[in-house]
């Protein structure tokens, strides 16, 4: 029989739509996706909110129930990914590297998602929205930020397509006139507003989360997501009351705010009242005040979280002026050899050559300074490299070894590496330290000079050792010290730099 059908629409330029186009189509695809391979379930779901979002045929009818159906359908299926991220879960099927770019990705797409919705709809100037498209807003805002948010917990660089839907949903719900107000994205989620997500993210790109550990990141996010309804976001600019601003018409982060920065597209905020409430907090927690009193997490009254948050207070403060560049850079392009991790620096320092491959990795000098050195690499995987990281480097300077620690982190998509490392001794010497009085013993790093001006000689120890007024047996070389570590001077991710004094010499 002749296909008079498939003929009309040939000469129509017309053809049947594939995946999901509407909400048939997508009750279509939960219905096939596999039950037991939670990634590729997900998997699939960007790959119709990808499709989605670049179908402009889509009726906004269509669209407006599509949508968060695929939402709630994927909701679960996200926390599941972000649960084995985090490690809480064991996935046989996926490991946290290979669940990570699906986690951003969804985010990305769903919050286009909801970006095209409203974006439609403003375009057809559809009538009667008003709620449906405030709530869609609030979301796309939020998983605007969760993405920012897991970007930075692995140092990977914003895209400039996030910052732009990010200000272009703020630019929406100024439109709307519902920027303050509170809402529940959903019905198992607290009360929020757009401003204050919104200002969580500006907030979090402007704690430097490339200079911070992970473990900072998220509690500096736990601190937003507490207290970021005390920024106010105001057109007309005050220099001398804001603090911070950003173009909402642009593709680019915030910034420090200059006398320049004018215009229709320019928003600003002060971080007085925030940057009161965090010393004030600080003060109460550290006078032994309780966390869970002040709304904050049950772990956020330890020594390293009080510091973060006065550090963070410092940061965002006006009294306190923005740091600047101690050292000037010169430009050096040569390879360098580079050994991770205190054990297996003290491993190497005893015998071990550069060449043997014992751990040794092998970056690219881009840049130095009387004070550290830029260094660049490539990976195929998350390499796990943290901020606070110890390092042993041969080929800097006229000294064999030098030890640094890694002070800045940027990944790109493509698996190229940035990293800003500070030197802190060319002359490092594996210790070995016995507890007394207990006898437990440890291995260390002893450094006799310091690069910088500061501490002076310092001892590099595993962190649980590094109690203030401990005393150790030190012994290296033939010789042996009972010594007291003073307070730690920094704590990284699983070390500490501590001074100590010597308290006598005693029998080898």
């Amino acid at each position: 029989m002749f296909d008079f059908k498939g003929l009309v629409g040939a000469l129509l330029n017309r053809r049947e739509q594939d995946g999901v186009y509407d909400f048939q189509s997508a009750t279509q695809l939960m219905q096939v996706l596999p039950e037991s391979d939670i990634l590729q379930a997900q998997i699939e779901i960007v790959k119709a909110l990808r499709q989605m979002n670049a179908n402009g045929d889509i009726s906004l009818k269509e669209r407006l129930r599509t949508v968060p159906y695929l939402d709630e359908k994927a909701r679960h299926l996200q926390r599941h990914l972000v649960d084995v991220c985090e490690g809480n879960i064991l996935d046989e099927t996926a490991s946290p590297q290979q669940v990570l770019p699906t986690m951003l990705a969804f985010w990305q797409e769903m919050g286009d998602a909801y970006r095209v919705c409203i974006k439609q709809a403003l375009a057809t100037k559809a009538r009667n929205l008003d709620k449906q498209l405030h709530l869609f807003c609030l979301r796309g805002m939020s998983y605007y930020v969760a993405q920012a948010r897991w970007c930075y917990l692995r140092y990977l660089d914003l895209e400039s397509r996030t910052w732009r839907s990010l200000h272009r949903l703020y630019t929406y719900a100024e439109q709307g006139g519902y920027v303050g107000e509170g809402l529940a994205a959903y019905e198992d989620a607290p009360f929020s507003d757009v401003r204050s997500e919104y200002l969580q993210a500006m907030m979090l790109s402007l704690a430097q989360p490339d200079k911070m550990q992970p473990v900072q990141i998220s509690m500096t996010a736990q601190f937003l997501k507490r207290w970021s309804g005390l920024l106010e976001i105001e057109s007309e600019i005050r220099p001398n009351h804001q603090l911070f601003g950003v173009n909402i018409g642009g593709a680019t982060p915030p910034k420090r705010l200059r006398r320049d920065m004018v215009g229709e597209n320019w928003r600003y905020w002060s971080t007085d009242a925030l940057v009161l409430k965090m010393r004030e907090a600080a003060q109460r927690l550290e006078q032994g005040g309780s966390p869970a009193a002040m709304g904050l997490r049950a772990d956020t009254g330890t020594e390293a979280n009080v510091q973060l948050l006065t550090h963070l207070a410092n940061m965002w403060c006006r009294e306190i002026p923005a740091p600047i560049r101690k050292y000037e850079r010169r430009i050096a392009q040569k390879p360098i050899h580079v050994v991770r991790g205190l054990e297996e620096i003290i491993q190497f320092l005893r015998g071990t050559r550069p060449d043997s491959g014992m751990g040794v990795a092998r970056w690219e000098l881009e840049n130095e300074s009387d004070g550290g050195i830029g260094i660049t690499y490539r990976i195929a995987n998350d390499d796990k490299l943290l901020v606070g990281e110890i390092v042993c480097m041969s080929g800097i300077g006229n000294k064999p070894f030098t030890i640094g620690t890694i002070r800045r982190i940027n990944r790109s998509r493509d698996g190229e590496v940035h990293v800003g490392i500070e030197t802190l001794s060319q002359s490092p010497v594996a210790v070995e330290l016995t507890s007394l009085p207990d006898q437990r013993r440890v291995l260390a790093l002893y450094c006799p000079d310091s690069v910088n001006p500061a501490p002076g000689r310092f001892l590099i120890v595993p962190q649980h050792h590094a109690d203030e007024n401990r005393e150790f047996r030190l012994s290296a070389q033939g010789k042996a010290y009972r010594i007291r570590l003073a307070q730690a001077t920094e704590r990284g991710p699983r070390t500490a730099i501590a001074q100590f004094s010597v308290l006598e010499k005693i029998a080898a």
